[in-house]
C-alpha cells in the first residue's frame, strides 16, 4: 500500500520556482527526482513533423524491456507505404512491358543482321563471275548488288548494335529504378515501425511535458517530432533535477551540501550534494521572464525506500 501511494504522489502538481523563507531567509529550490539512466521516448521523423499520440500506458506504469509503451498515428505513413507499393507494382509491370519489347526488336535485328550476312555472301558470288562470261552490263548490276549488301550489312550491325546498348541501358535503369523503390520502401517502413516504442530497459514509465506549456503530454495529443513524450525510468540511479533563479546563481556552487525534503514522504529529510550547475540559463514561460539554471544533486544515502522517479522535491542549504 505504501508503494501504491508513493506512485500515486508521483506526478504532483506542477513545480514552482525559487521560494525564500521570510525567517531565516533560506534559499529553497524547487525540483524532481529522476533517473540518470532513463529511456527517453521521442516523437519520431513523420512526413508532415507532427504525429498523434494514438496509446501511451498510463504513468506510473511499470513496464518491462520489450513492453510497448507508446504508439503514434501511423494511419497516414500506412497510406504512403501502400501506395509505394502499388507505384512499385506498376513500375515493375512497365519495366518489364520495355524490356520485352527491346528484346523482340534485338531478336529482329539479329535475324536481319544474319539475313544481310547470308545477302552479301550471295552477292560476292555472283560479283566474283568474270565479265566475259556473264556481259557487261550484268556484271556491273553484280557490282552496285555487292556495294549495296555491304551497306545493308553495316546497316544491320549498326542496328543490333544499337538495341544491344538500348537493352543494357534499360536493364541499368531498371536496375536503379529498383533499388530508388526499395529505398523510399525502406524509408516508409522504417518510419512505420518506429511509430510503436518499446521500453529497451524495465521502469516506470513518466510521461514529458510539452516544451513551450510545460503541461503533460497526454494520450490523443498532437506532438511535432522530436519532442520528448515520456521516458521509461530506471530506479537504480536517482537523482535530483532542480532550478536556480538567475539571481540566486552566484550564491551556490557544485559541491554544497544541501538538504532534500520530498512531497511524497513527508516529515522526512534527505541528504545530497550539489554535483553541477548548467552553464547557461533558459528561460522557463511558466515561471516569468527570468533565466534558471538546472542543476543535479546526488543522494548522499543509498537505497532510499520508495523513493520514485516524478517525485516533487524541495532542495536547500544543509546547516
Amino acid at each position: 500500500m505504501q508503494r501504491n501511494r508513493s506512485i500515486g504522489t508521483l506526478f504532483a502538481g506542477l513545480l514552482l520556482p525559487l521560494l525564500v523563507t521570510a525567517q531565516s531567509n533560506e534559499m529553497l529550490f524547487t525540483g524532481e527526482v529522476y533517473s540518470q539512466q532513463a529511456q527517453e521516448v521521442f516523437v519520431p521523423l513523420t512526413n508532415n513533423w507532427q504525429a498523434r499520440i494514438s496509446m501511451m500506458l498510463p504513468e506510473g506504469s511499470r513496464v518491462q524491456e520489450g513492453d510497448v509503451v507508446v504508439e503514434f498515428d501511423g494511419s497516414e505513413v500506412a497510406r504512403q507505404l501502400q501506395q509505394q507499393l502499388e507505384a512499385q507494382r506498376t513500375e515493375r509491370a512497365k519495366t518489364e512491358r520495355d524490356i520485352a519489347k527491346i528484346e523482340k526488336e534485338l531478336t529482329q535485328a539479329n535475324y536481319q543482321l544474319k539475313q544481310a550476312r547470308v545477302s552479301l555472301e550471295l552477292a560476292v558470288l555472283k560479283a566474283d563471275l568474270p565479265e566475259g562470261l556473264i556481259g557487261k552490263l550484268e556484271y556491273s548490276e553484280n557490282k552496285l548488288t555487292k556495294e549495296k549488301a555491304i551497306k545493308a550489312l553495316e546497316d544491320a550491325g549498326e542496328q543490333r548494335k544499337d538495341k544491344q546498348e538500348a537493352l543494357q541501358e534499360r536493364n541499368r535503369q531498371a536496375e536503379l529504378d529498383t533499388q530508388k523503390m526499395e529505398s523510399q520502401h525502406g524509408f516508409w517502413s522504417q518510419m512505420l515501425e518506429s511509430f510503436i516504442v518499446r521500453a529497451t530497459q524495465p521502469g516506470f514509465i513518466i510521461y514529458g511535458k510539452h516544451p513551450w506549456n510545460r503541461t503533460k503530454f497526454q494520450e490523443g495529443d498532437t506532438v511535432q517530432t522530436s519532442f520528448r513524450v515520456a521516458q521509461i525510468a530506471d530506479t537504480s540511479e536517482l537523482a535530483v533535477r532542480i532550478w536556480i533563479n538567475g539571481i540566486d546563481r552566484p550564491r551556490i556552487s557544485p559541491g554544497e551540501a544541501v538538504n532534500i525534503w520530498l512531497d511524497a514522504l513527508p516529515g522526512r529529510k534527505l541528504e545530497g550534494r550539489l554535483d553541477s550547475i548548467s552553464d547557461s540559463g533558459a528561460k522557463r514561460p511558466e515561471w516569468g521572464k527570468a533565466l534558471y539554471f538546472e542543476a543535479v544533486v546526488l543522494f548522499e544515502s543509498a537505497n532510499i525506500p520508495q523513493l520514485l522517479p516524478g517525485m516533487s522535491v524541495l532542495v536547500g542549504p544543509r546547516t
